[in-house]
C-alpha cells in the first residue's frame, strides 16, 4: 500500500520548498472562496454563474497541487495548473458573454467553446480593473502559462528531454530536488494568479474591491499581492475614499511587495 509522504522525514531543502507549495495553494482557496461567498450574495448568483457550479473542481484541482507536490508528482501538478488557467478563462469569457442566462443556457449557447481545449477566448475578455498595458501584458502571461503546462498534458519532446535529464541526475517521483519544487512554485504562483484575476472579472467589481481593500484603505495582507496583475487590480481601487488620507504609503507598500 502507498504511504503518503511526511514532510517532516524529508531533507529541510525539500520540506521548505513543499511548504511553500502549499501555503501558496492555500492563499489561493482563500481568494477563490471570498469570490464564490461574496458574489454569492447576488441572488441570481446560484442560477446565472458558472461559478458556482465549478467552484468544487476549482478546489480540488488547487488542493491536488499540495499532494501532488509532496509526493514528488511534478508533471501532474503542471497539468492541474494549466486546467485551472483553462476553466478559468473559460468561465469569465462565458459570464462576460451571457451574463443574465441560466447555467443550462450558457451550458447549451456555449457549448463547442466549452468543449475545445483553446483558450482562445481570453482575447475577448474585458479586464476593467487592468489598464491596457497591463492587458496585453497579461494575455501574454496566460499564453505563455498555459504553453508551459501543455506540454506535460500529451507526450511531448519537452516532456521527453525532462524525463531524460531527471532520469540521468537520479530524479524519480519521490526523489525530487528542491530546486524543481520551488520552480513548479514559480509557475504555480503565476498561474493562480492569473486564474484569479480572471475569476475576479467574472464577477462584479465590487467582489475584488471587498477583497483587496482593507477597512482602512489599505491593500489586503495576502500572497498574490505580489502578482504584478494583481496589484494593479488593487491600484484600480485607489480612488476609494478611505485610501485618500494613506494613498502615497499605500503605493510604496504595493509596488515595494511586487514579485511576479
Amino acid at each position: 500500500m502507498l504511504q503518503r509522504t511526511n514532510l517532516n522525514d524529508l531533507s529541510p531543502d525539500l520540506s521548505h520548498a513543499i511548504r511553500e507549495t502549499e501555503f501558496i495553494t492555500r492563499s489561493y482557496l482563500a481568494g477563490l472562496s471570498f469570490i464564490v461567498q461574496d458574489a454569492g450574495r447576488d441572488p441570481q448568483y446560484v442560477s446565472n454563474h458558472l461559478l458556482y457550479r465549478l467552484s468544487q473542481d476549482l478546489l480540488q484541482s488547487a488542493v491536488s497541487i499540495t499532494a501532488l507536490v509532496a509526493e514528488g508528482l511534478l508533471n501532474v501538478a503542471r497539468r492541474e495548473l494549466r486546467f485551472l488557467l483553462e476553466a478559468s478563462v473559460k468561465i469569465a469569457a462565458v459570464q462576460q458573454g451571457s451574463q443574465a442566462t441560466t447555467i443550462e443556457e450558457k451550458l447549451e449557447g456555449f457549448d463547442k467553446e466549452l468543449r475545445s481545449p483553446s483558450i482562445s477566448a481570453k482575447k475577448r475578455l474585458e479586464l476593467s480593473l487592468l489598464t491596457e498595458a497591463d492587458r496585453l501584458a497579461f494575455d501574454e502571461e496566460v499564453g505563455r502559462l498555459y504553453g508551459l503546462a501543455s506540454n506535460y498534458v500529451h507526450l511531448s519532446p519537452t516532456q521527453i528531454v525532462s524525463s531524460i535529464e531527471a532520469a540521468k541526475a537520479g530524479v524519480t517521483a519521490g526523489k525530487e530536488r528542491p530546486s524543481d519544487v520551488l520552480e513548479l512554485n514559480r509557475m504555480a504562483e503565476r498561474s493562480m494568479a492569473a486564474s484569479l484575476v480572471l475569476l475576479f472579472h467574472s464577477v462584479p467589481e465590487w467582489v475584488a474591491g471587498d477583497w483587496l481593500v482593507e477597512g482602512d484603505g489599505a491593500s489586503i495582507n495576502w500572497y498574490f499581492t505580489k502578482s504584478r496583475f494583481i496589484a494593479a487590480m488593487d491600484s484600480s481601487f485607489d480612488y476609494k475614499h478611505e485610501r485618500q488620507a494613506t494613498l502615497i504609503k499605500i503605493q510604496e507598500v504595493r509596488a515595494a511587495r511586487i514579485a511576479f
